[in-house]
């Protein structure tokens, strides 16, 4: 199962059909040696195809909303729900580090300066982050005032993160590596392209990606609804939003 099981069967509950691909580079799925967050819409359209799919509404969380960003530009798309997403690197008079945590700041820093240093950066952690048990990540979840209202929810994607963790990296970083250095240079298009509408949610307690990268993007995405949410981090987002932000999805896929 993948970190978006929960967001598959929830979708189906309401009727709706839901896919999740592997971005390049991760468990099964094969590099994309140089790859920018434009070339993957290349292989989204070939799934598309393949599944018969004529219009979709394209949702991301975190590296991966510029990907799901991209995916506007194509003739299908009926919009856009990016979740805790970070904004591009090189945006002028734009600091990208305001707010995230140190450990946020030192692996951008390191993995912007060539895809070498940030293998070797992360190989010094990564089989911790593969390695990461579901009961280990509810720790954090634990200490959470809505943790009893959300708790099956929350042991559910922890089980799922978990495993989608392990299968990301099992093969080592290189994906990871690759992944990170897309969102941290150029994208191939500019966020003002983007013409179907984008809702932007992130929670204002994310130090992960600083809500900071949320406004952003909604200054400079034409049409687009900011839902900054108190109270909500990085992941939480992904449990106590969830049904909401497929709702936004679902009515946008039917306009």
């Amino acid at each position: 199962m993948t970190v978006w099981g929960t967001w598959l069967a929830a979708a189906a509950e309401k009727g709706t059909r839901a896919v999740a691909f592997t971005r390049p580079g991760y468990a099964g799925s094969d590099r994309k040696i140089g790859h920018s967050i434009i070339d993957v819409n290349d292989d989204l359209k070939e799934i598309l195809e393949y599944l018969h799919i004529e219009n979709f509404v394209s949702i991301g969380w975190s590296g991966g909303g510029p990907y799901s960003l991209a995916s506007g530009l194509l003739e299908s798309c009926n919009g856009v729900q990016l979740i805790a997403a970070v904004s591009p690197y090189d945006a002028k008079d734009f600091d990208w580090f305001q707010d995230q945590s140190p450990e946020s700041i030192e692996e951008a820093k390191i993995a912007v300066e060539s895809l070498e240093n940030s293998i070797i950066y992360k190989e010094k952690y990564y089989a911790n982050l593969r390695d990461l048990t579901a009961e280990q990540i509810l720790v954090d979840f634990k200490t959470r005032s809505s943790f009893k209202s959300f708790e099956n929810d929350f042991r559910i994607f922890a089980e799922d993160l978990s495993v989608s963790l392990h299968d990301a990296l099992f093969s080592g970083v290189t994906g990871f590596a690759d992944d990170e250095l897309a969102f941290l240079r150029n994208w191939g298009f500019e966020t003002k392209a983007i013409q179907v509408p984008v809702c932007i949610w992130h929670g204002l307690q994310d130090l992960t990606v600083s809500p900071h990268m949320g406004r952003w993007l909604h200054a400079n995405i034409s049409e687009s609804i900011l839902e900054i949410l108190d109270g909500q981090n990085h992941a939480s987002i992904m449990v106590e939003n969830r049904s909401e932000i497929l709702d936004s999805a679902i009515r946008a896929l039917t306009l």
